[in-house]
Formats: C-alpha cells, structure tokens, sequence
C-alpha cells in the first residue's frame, strides 16, 4: 500500500476528527443506543485488527483506527466479491439506517 497515500490520509483524518460532535442518537428509545451500536462495531474492529496485527489490546493502541477502518472496508469488499453480495446496496443501506439511527444529523454518509 502507498505510504505517502497513507499518510496524507491520515492526516486529513486527524483533522476532520478535531471538528465533528458525535451526532444525536434518534432511535435510542427503540432499544438500542448509538453508543451500544459503535460498541458492538468495535468488537469486530478488534478481532480484524488482532487478526491482522493492526491492534495489540484496543482498537488504536498500533494503527490509527481510521487505516483499520479502511483495511476492513478493502477486506469486506473481497468478501462480497466471493459471497455474492452487493457491497455498494448494503453501503446505501447502512447510510439509510445510519441517517435514522441520527436523526438525520450524522455527517459519516
């Protein structure tokens, strides 16, 4: 992978993050929060970054989670590739539960 493309990446991630508050949780009385959502997210990072040396513990204590993030979206697309699975339908579905999930208000799609 291209280490300056990485890196300039990283940087433009580094920044974004100083300026975006977490979105409104619009769904929480239907069960399930946002915060119990990004929970369970980070369980799966945590096992994909352990498989793949990216995490020693926690999500971010080797890689920044961002390259982890993107690793991961890169690996699910070879697994829809091989499962028939139409990557960019359940990327337009998530952003529609996501939009729900925040009231319209997340700025993440």
């Amino acid at each position: 992978m291209n280490t300056e493309l990485n890196y300039v990446l990283l940087k433009r991630h580094e920044a974004a993050i100083l300026t975006k508050p977490i979105p409104p949780d619009a769904t929480a009385d239907e069960g399930s929060t946002n915060d119990q959502r990004a929970s369970w997210a980070e369980v799966g990072l945590l096992a994909f970054g352990q498989l793949t040396g990216m995490v020693r513990e926690h999500v971010g204590d080797k890689e920044d989670p961002f390259l982890i993030v993107a690793d991961l979206l890169g690996d699910l697309a070879h697994w829809c590739d091989r499962n028939d699975v139409d990557m960019r339908v359940a990327l337009r579905l998530a952003a529609q539960h996501y939009r729900e999930e925040t009231g319209d208000e997340g700025e993440q799609f």
